[in-house]
């Protein structure tokens, strides 16, 4: 008699590298921008694990997404792109995880369901708060479409900050340990700082966390700090502070972190926020809530690079 085999398909999905030999790996890549911050999230996590990878430079800005050798690779034409021999992932976040679970399970992103839930609220809070929140300060300006930033989003990435300075009370993005949810902070509050928008130091908490997690992270200097500072420059270039923030920073964001004041500026929006030394704080009253669209975030992402 004969015996016929059904051959069963995965539930996950794989590409097919068959057509595009260029990409056709066997051990770990990474595709992404040196200025991306999320790239750099993925390339430190890498370092951090000591995983031996292949990186490539993709140029965003001179269409090197749109080749057909990448859209094979990612049809969003965004990086970063992890490759794990046929396994392509290309959102950060999950590039991320999937590494540690992959490779290193550990107190980066443990086995514990509790533990991870909250890992997992930090990284979600991370792409759909804190980020979409720089990139709607900053795009407009890099895009060329204005040379300032609105005062409302200004507002909105201060009190996005607030949060995440309570959140470092520990001494890292959850509690007292690092998690890869602290990598994830990290290399977005590396291109804040070096796009010089705001300061970091009335936020106690942060600066400190951010001190302490460049002296941890393997490579950072490398990996992270180098393609801050080129993004910073490129920024700066095209950025003026105009009257309206020069108002709202050297009026309104007057803040002692230990202190329990606040203050209301002349134009009658209050930006301050009081904050104690266990991290928490008390925001302004007529402060707007935040209003994230992660659509646009993915819209704005190609242009970090």
């Amino acid at each position: 008699s004969t015996t016929l085999t059904k051959r069963i398909k995965p539930l996950c999905f794989h590409y097919n590298f068959s057509e595009y030999k260029t990409y056709k790996m066997s051990t770990l890549s990474l595709f992404g921008s040196s200025v991306c911050p999320l790239s750099q999230s993925v390339q430190m996590t890498l370092d951090l694990l000591k995983l031996d990878y292949k990186y490539t430079e993709v140029n965003v800005a001179n269409g090197s997404t749109c080749t057909r050798d990448f859209l094979a690779l990612n049809p969003h034409k965004s990086v970063p792109v992890l490759v794990d021999s046929d396994l392509v992932i290309t959102e950060s976040t999950a590039a991320i995880t999937y590494l540690v679970m992959q490779y290193s399970s550990s107190q980066l992103y443990p086995e514990c369901a509790k533990k991870v839930s909250q890992i997992d609220q930090r990284l979600q809070f991370h792409i759909g708060r804190f980020y979409e929140a720089l990139i709607e300060c900053i795009a407009p300006v890099f895009m060329g479409k204005s040379s300032s930033i609105e005062t409302e989003k200004m507002e909105t990435l201060k009190e996005v900050l607030m949060w995440i300075n309570q959140m470092t009370v520990g001494g890292y993005v959850l509690d007292t340990s690092m998690t890869i949810a602290d990598i994830a902070f990290l290399s977005t509050m590396s291109t804040l700082e070096a796009s010089n928008i705001l300061s970091l130091h009335p936020y106690k908490n942060i600066s400190m966390w951010l001190e302490n997690m460049r002296k941890q992270v393997p490579n950072y200097e490398n990996n992270c700090q180098k393609g801050a500072d080129e993004f910073g420059k490129r920024f700066r270039e095209r950025y003026e502070v105009s009257k309206v923030e020069i108002d709202a920073n050297d009026q309104d964001f007057k803040v002692d972190i230990s202190s329990e004041t606040s203050s209301e500026s002349e134009s009658g929006t209050d930006y301050t926020f009081s904050a104690s030394d266990d991290g928490s704080y008390t925001p302004a009253n007529n402060a707007n809530p935040f209003k994230g669209n992660v659509a646009a975030l993915i819209h704005h992402y190609d242009l970090l690079n």
